[in-house]
Formats: structure tokens, C-alpha cells, sequence
């Protein structure tokens, strides 16, 4: 819902006056309700709430308004050109991951690519989140004030998509109700025709979730991967060598000489040209990327400072792997974090508040710093990422 408040004064407790306000704003598609009254019955001074799910809708509720006393006229959203390629002009409307509508030419668009900390360009005559360095010269950038609405979804406790967990993040909730209820979040989305989009860290191989996440690949489950080298060479070295960070997979035991087992496994999988032809060639016959190369389902790899190697298929550019993850999250309708600090708050800046995301690791920090980055509408489960991955894919799948 959209929302303005506006503030009244008069003798709106008496007779049917406040009734009559209400079915104005009902009649234009809006609902008003008090948020604040004092004075007496002769002399109020109310302030009013007026919400509607739709920009247009609102203006008419408030224009209905004026014989009672709200002034109020409807105005454009004000633009100036972009000073430079990544320059913006000073008073520029930064943009958060709610919902947010533009007034141009006397109609409201919604903004396209919806996420924070950019800028709102019009382009081909529609309002879009851009980030700044990749604003062009001479855009027209949206500026601050008037003919911007915002629409934060509801994380209340009421019956919201959000509400069974609130805000609260605590390892002391039911964590197979908690499987149950992300895996019918993934039944919706997928009835919806959106994407269920997999953030991976390589804890989950550690932890031995490797099996039950490639198992919703191959069940087509995830649409899309996104994860650093870590994740991807730590799979590939349990699948040439059957063990992760040189510990024995079936043992849980160190192995002689395992400190080199990732580097040996990059080496390979890049003398075959990269993780595509390393599956084709049979080379890496199990996994979750190998899981990924057979199904066609999309990964990402994104590069960070920590890398070694890399694998062939990583982005080392930061900037090219911003661009590659924002492809590949149009259309994501869940959003599935699993134990990973960069990766998750990375892609949690990406994503319009709509999104359901849930976010999995074994502290609570993780979902806590997610939140306190601007993604509050994450789900925060404290658990072993391994066995939250082996309930889904029971849920979904029937066992192995």
C-alpha cells in the first residue's frame, strides 16, 4: 500500500463528518483511517492516513478530499540532465528496495529494476534504478521531492509473506516447520513463473548439503546459481578427490597433502578449458556444478580479493559481476542465501524489497548484518545449512 498523510482541522466529531471523508476516499479507490486526533468535538485537529495499492488511485482519493479541508495538487517528479558518464546532478533521488512510483507527463510508472543506492533514470520513457557509474551523460535523472511515492511491503505480524518469523533471527524455531514452510514458498514461485534463485557458499559442501542442493538442481528446483570460486572449487575438489579443503568427505579426516587439493582441482578443471568442458569430458562427474552443467541451469561466479586460482568461469571483475548477477536475478521471485557473508549481502543490495529471501547460517550474525544493510525483509534461519538442504529436497523431492 501507498501511503500520505495529511493533517485537518475542524469539527470532525461531529455529525457524520469523519463517515462522509471515509466513503469520499473509498469512492476513488483509497482508504483513509485516523492515525491522530486531539482538540475537542468543536475544534479537532486530525491527522489522517489515505493508502491504495495504486499511485493514480491515491492522487484521486486526495483531490476527493479537498472539500473537506486537504489541500493538495499533484505534481510531477522533477529531472536533470546527468553531468558526466557516473555523474550525477546534486539533489538526485537515491533509491531504497521498496516499490517506488514516478510522476511524469500526468501518469505514474512504476520503476523498472527495482533495488538501493542508485539512481532513477528515464529510459525509452520509463523510470528506471540504475546504478551511478553506469548513468550515461545527459539522462534524465529523477531528483528529490515531489511525484515520488514509495511502497514498503508489510513485515508487520499480520498474514504477510514475511510473517512467520517476523524480524526475529533465533536458532530456537522448529527447523523442519521452517523447511516446510520455504518449500512451499519455492511451490508458489514456481506457479508464478518466477525464479528460484540459489546464493551458495562453500559451507555447504563442507557440511555435506552439496548432495541434497544438486539434488534440487537436477529436480528443477533452483533456476539460477550465483557463487564466488570458493564454492565452485571446493565442489569440484570433492567430486575429483572426494574430499573439501583437503578433508576426507567420507572421514571427515585431513588428508595427507590435502592443503593442495583445491589448487590441483583448479588446475585441472582449467586445463580442460573450464567447468562446462571438465563435465562434458567426464572429468567431473558428480556435484552441484556438475549438477548445474547437465541440467542447463544457469551459475554465476563472481570474483573477490580472497580468490585462488581462479576457476576459468569466475568474474574477477567486480564491476562485470555486479552486471552478470543483476541479469541473472530478473525475474527472481525467491531468494535462497545459504551461508555466505560477501555473496549474500552483495546480492541482498540487488534485490527489490518484493523478493522473498531467506537467508541460512550457522550464527546469527549473518542475517542481522543482512537486515542492517537494508534487506529487512530476510528471513533469518539459524541452522546447519547441510541439513535445512536435505529437508527441502525431502520436502520436494521424496528421499533420496
Amino acid at each position: 500500500m501507498i501511503r500520505e498523510e495529511v493533517e485537518l482541522e475542524g469539527p470532525w466529531l461531529e455529525g457524520a463528518r469523519l463517515a462522509q471523508l471515509f466513503a469520499a476516499a473509498a469512492a476513488a479507490g483509497a482508504q483513509a483511517r485516523v492515525v491522530a486526533l486531539s482538540g475537542d468535538a468543536k475544534r479537532a485537529h486530525v491527522r489522517l492516513a489515505v493508502e491504495s495499492n495504486d499511485p493514480g488511485r491515491l492522487d484521486a482519493a486526495l483531490l476527493a478530499l479537498a472539500p473537506f479541508g486537504v489541500a493538495f495538487t499533484p505534481t510531477d517528479a522533477r529531472t536533470a540532465p546527468a553531468e558526466r558518464d557516473g555523474i550525477l546532478p546534486d539533489d538526485f533521488h537515491a533509491t531504497s528496495n521498496f516499490d517506488t512510483f514516478v510522476r511524469l507527463a500526468g501518469r505514474w510508472h512504476a520503476v523498472r529494476a527495482q533495488k538501493m543506492d542508485c539512481a532513477i533514470v528515464v529510459r525509452d520513457g520509463a523510470p528506471t534504478c540504475v546504478k551511478q557509474r553506469l548513468v550515461k551523460r545527459g539522462e534524465a535523472v529523477v531528483l528529490r521531492g515531489g511525484g515520488l511515492r514509495v511502497s514498503p511491503p508489510d513485515l508487520g505480524g499480520g498474514a504477510t509473506t514475511f510473517a512467520f518469523m517476523s524480524h526475529d533471527v533465533s536458532s530456537e524455531v522448529n527447523k523442519d516447520a521452517v523447511a516446510g514452510r520455504v518449500a512451499a514458498w519455492m511451490r508458489e514461485t514456481r506457479a508464478a513463473g518466477e525464479k528460484i534463485v540459489v546464493v551458495a557458499g562453500p559451507a555447504i559442501v563442507h557440511s555435506g548439503g552439496d548432495g541434497a542442493l544438486a539434488r534440487l538442481i537436477r529436480g528443477g528446483w533452483v533456476d539460477v546459481l550465483l557463487a564466488g570460486n570458493a564454492f565452485a572449487a571446493h565442489d569440484l575438489e570433492k567430486a575429483l578427490m572426494g574430499t573439501s579443503l583437503g578433508v576426507c568427505a567420507k572421514s571427515g579426516k585431513a588428508v595427507d597433502g590435502g592443503s593442495r587439493h583445491h589448487l590441483a582441482t583448479i588446475n585441472a578443471v582449467n586445463r580442460a578449458g573450464g567447468i562446462v568442458p571438465a563435465v562434458e569430458s567426464g572429468l567431473i562427474r558428480d556435484g552441484v556444478m556438475q549438477a548445474c552443467v547437465s541440467t542447463a541451469t544457469p551459475f554465476v561466479l563472481a570474483g573477490s580479493i580472497r580468490d585462488d586460482g581462479p576457476l576459468l568461469d569466475v568474474i574477477p571483475d567486480v564491476r562485470d559481476a555486479q552486471v552478470a548477477y543483476l541479469e541473472a536475478l530478473d525475474g527472481c521471485g525467491l531468494c535462497l542465501m545459504l551461508a555466505t557473508a560477501l555473496h549474500s549481502i552483495a546480492v541482498g543490495n540487488l534485490l527489490p524489497a518484493r523478493v522473498r529471501t531467506v537467508c541460512v547460517d550457522m550464527t546469527e550474525s549473518l542475517p542481522t548484518k543482512l537486515a542492517n544493510r537494508g534487506t529487512l525483509q530476510a528471513i533469518g534461519v539459524v541452522t546447519d545449512v547441510g541439513y535445512l538442504l536435505e529437508r527441502l529436497a525431502a520436502r520436494l523431492l521424496g528421499p533420496p
